[in-house]
Parts: structure tokens; C-alpha cells; sequence
């Protein structure tokens, strides 16, 4: 070979010995580069979507276990609307579909998981990813005695299917590997420009790039090449090496925080109605199986309501759902601002409240109680032209000697509604009665 360049000009010596291995170890870089590059975006995708069916199952469980399909399509649709979502579908514990969304979800699962804490399936398609998780059943603690939970497996009561489409990936490779062999073609140009004045300095720098690329093939986002060079050639080649090594750096941190943001909004939506915004039932089932454990361990007073408004079904029918949504919305907000601070208020139904009071007496929490049967009798609410007014029939259950589980709280609460219902609406009545008719059925 050495005879072989001894036919050519000095300058076309320099040339081929630093101009082809400086094209070899460019393409190797970029090669590289683009590889990591296009195995973050991967992960990044693929933690995404485990994440996402992680915190999906768990919301699941009350809507598989409730059957409630109008909530399922709900949940369906709020999923649906995630970024790269194309398909979301609920399955029963045989692997049967309840309701599928969108593209890639089958009406039957091949091979359903029946145990608890199976691993995440993952299962690749063209142009799409699909993430499979059991959804559990974890029963809930009723006392600080009750035997201990863990040792029983929880039964599988469905399962959840979410399908990632790969576009707006493919279209981020797409986008690296253009800027990528951009950025090689100008460094590869302006390095066989000048490829004499390399020759006395190209080593450190090139040791430094080595390091940098070695550093980021073993997963090192943070990794740098330092500003070494002296030659305007490999200054280049350090500015643009790190120029991508940030660009792949953003793109996980933003990757990272839309994982993040999913998981916040999917875990406050598990525990709030969407319209209200106030605590849903759930929250509502756990909150008051605390309350009953504080009251067991110091005496806490617990004061239990259930508000179920009077003549919503005249809004609904008249002015349409829009405008029965609103009301709701101006009635949630008119319940928290009546209650103190230290109580909690919950949409538990269609048109159905309720309120969790602690350390809060009797004659307070009749005082309360008749406040907001006043103040939702008074709040006026238009629309299309016309004035309406609802009440409130409100029943009250305190937690005493003959009220200690939380089951027995709610039935009296709700007992104590139903009488204050058929009573004539628009007051309060608080349990114990004289009387409850069982088995009748609470108007509208």
C-alpha cells in the first residue's frame, strides 16, 4: 500500500491516508449515534406504554367489577386521546372483549393472564405496539385488625389492552437520520477540504469523540466531547456531535415528562368526576373506610350526609343534559364552598351527593345540613330564557355505639335520604327513624 501512495502527490497522500479514515469514522459515528438515537425513542415508547397500562388497570377495576358500560366508554375515550394512542379495549377475565376502541385491539385476547402480578404483555405489529395488563381486584381493608390481605391472590376481574402507533416515532427516526447524514455530509466536505491541516491535531480530539461515543453506546445521555480542538474542522465535528447528543437528550426528557403528565392525569381522573370535579365514588368508599378507622383509634366524631337533589329530572328533560350537566357543576362547587375546610364533599351518583364531616357535633352538623338544603333551594339557575330551582332532601347517619362499620353508616345515611324523600323533599332527616319502609324504591 505504502508503494502504492508513493505514485501520488504529497497532497494527495494526506488526503487518502487522513481524508478515507476520517470518512470511515464519521459514518461510524453517525452510524452510531443513530443507532442509540433510534433505541431511546424505542424505550421511550415502550416505558411509556407500560406505564400508561399500569396505571390503566388499577382505574379499570371499579368499572370491569360495577359493569358500568357509559363508564367504560368514558375511560375509554379519555385514554383514547393520549398521544400515539390508536386503540384501547377492556376484556373479561376469559379474555372477551367488553369494549374495545380504535385500531388494533381484537374481540378476544390469545392467551389471557388469570394470576396476579403478571408481567406486562408486549406484543408488536406493523406499525403499532400493543401493552396488555390483568386488571386486579384489591380488596379493600375494613379495619386495622382484619387479616392481613397479602396472603390471598386477588382474582383477575378483566384485563386492558392499549395499541401505541409507531407514526409520529417513525417520523422522529425519519427526522434524526436526515439530520444526522446532513450533518455528516457537511463535516465529511469540509474535513477533506482541509484534510492537510489535520494532521498534527487531530488525535486528542478524536480520543475524546471515541470516549463520547463509547460513553452514550453504553446508555450516558449526559456524555460530551470537550471543547479540545483547535482545528475549525473538528471544533465542528465536537459542536455537532454534541449538538445531536442534546437533541436525543431533549427528546427523552420530553418523552419522559408526557409519560409523567399521562400518569398524573390517569391516576386524578381514577378518583374524580370529570364533570364536578369533585371526588367520585371511589374516593368516596375509601374515604369513609379512613374515617371509620380514625374513629375506632381516637373517638373521632364522624358525621355522614347523603344529598340527593329534588327536581333535577325537570332541568334534564326540559333544557337537555348540557344544561343538567351545568347545574350539577354549579351545585358541586355551591356543596364545597358551604363546608368547611376539613370536610370533603363527593358526586357518588347521576344527581346524588355526599359529605364526610369529622369533628363535627350534632347540633353543628343539623345546623350544616339544614344550610345547604337552604342554599340549594335558593340557588337560581336559568337557561334558554327560563328560571329553575331545585332542592335537596338530605339524610344524616352519625357514627355512635350502634354505627361502627362503614357499610352500616352508609345504610342509614341513605335510609335516612330516602325518608327525608318521601317526607316531603327539601329538609333534613337524620338517622335513627321511627320508621323505613325496606325494599322501596327512591323517586327520581
Amino acid at each position: 500500500m505504502i508503494a502504492a501512495l508513493s505514485r501520488y502527490s504529497l497532497r494527495r497522500q494526506m488526503l487518502l491516508v487522513l481524508g478515507l479514515p476520517s470518512v470511515v469514522f464519521v459514518l461510524c459515528i453517525a452510524a452510531l449515534f443513530a443507532y442509540q438515537s433510534s433505541r431511546a425513542l424505542d424505550q421511550a415508547l415502550l416505558e411509556r406504554g407500560r406505564a400508561m397500562v399500569r396505571f390503566l388497570a388499577p382505574a379499570a377495576e371499579y368499572v370491569l367489577v360495577s359493569g358500568n358500560r357509559e363508564a367504560l366508554g368514558a375511560l375509554m375515550a379519555r385514554v383514547q386521546v393520549q398521544p400515539d394512542v390508536v386503540g384501547v379495549g377492556f376484556y373479561d377475565p376469559g379474555g372477551d372483549a367488553l369494549a374495545t376502541l380504535g385500531e388494533g385491539v381484537s374481540p378476544r385476547l390469545a392467551a389471557p393472564s388469570r394470576a396476579e402480578g403478571d408481567e406486562i404483555r408486549v406484543d408488536l405489529a406493523d406499525g403499532a405496539i400493543g401493552f396488555e395488563a390483568p386488571v386486579v381486584a384489591v380488596p379493600a381493608t375494613v379495619d386495622d385488625y382484619a387479616e392481613d390481605s397479602s396472603s390471598k391472590t386477588a382474582p383477575v376481574v378483566g384485563h386492558v389492552r392499549v395499541v401505541l402507533g409507531t407514526a409520529r416515532l417513525d417520523a422522529e427516526k425519519r427526522g434524526v437520520f436526515l439530520t444526522v447524514s446532513l450533518l455528516v455530509l457537511g463535516v465529511l466536505a469540509t474535513a477533506m477540504a482541509i484534510a492537510v491541516r489535520l494532521a498534527g491535531s487531530v488525535g486528542e480530539p478524536v480520543a475524546a469523540l471515541v470516549d463520547a461515543v463509547g460513553r452514550m453506546a453504553d446508555g450516558d445521555l449526559a456524555a460530551r466531547v470537550p471543547a479540545r480542538a483547535r482545528n475549525g474542522e473538528l471544533k465542528a465535528l465536537e459542536a455537532g456531535f454534541n449538538a445531536m447528543a442534546e437533541a436525543i437528550a431533549e427528546n427523552q426528557r420530553t418523552l419522559q415528562a408526557r409519560i409523567d403528565e399521562a400518569t398524573v392525569q390517569l391516576a386524578w381522573q381514577a378518583r374524580h368526576d370529570p364533570l364536578t370535579g369533585l371526588a367520585n365514588r371511589r374516593a368516596f368508599e375509601e374515604r369513609i373506610e379512613q374515617a371509620v378507622r380514625a374513629h375506632r383509634r381516637s373517638g373521632d366524631q364522624i358525621t355522614l350526609f347523603y344529598i340527593d337533589l329534588d327536581h333535577f329530572k325537570v332541568v334534564n328533560d326540559s333544557c337537555g343534559h348540557a344544561a343538567g350537566d351545568r347545574l350539577l357543576s354549579e351545585l358541586g362547587a355551591l356543596l364545597k364552598g358551604r363546608l368547611r375546610s376539613e370536610d370533603e364533599v363527593f358526586r357518588i351518583g347521576g344527581d346524588e351527593f355526599a359529605a364526610i364531616l369529622r369533628g363535627c357535633g350534632r347540633e353543628d352538623a343539623r345546623r350544616i345540613a339544614e344550610g345547604l338544603c337552604a342554599a340549594i333551594a335558593a340557588h337560581a339557575f336559568e337557561s334558554d330564557g327560563r328560571a329553575f330551582r331545585v332542592g335537596a332532601s338530605i339524610g344524616l347517619a352519625r357514627m355512635d355505639p350502634d354505627l361502627q362499620e362503614a357499610d352500616a353508616l352508609m345504610i342509614a345515611a341513605d335510609q335516612a335520604c330516602y325518608a327525608a324523600k318521601h317526607g316531603g323533599r327539601g329538609h333534613v332527616v337524620e338517622y335513627p327513624l321511627p320508621f323505613v319502609a325496606p325494599g322501596s324504591a327512591r323517586p327520581g
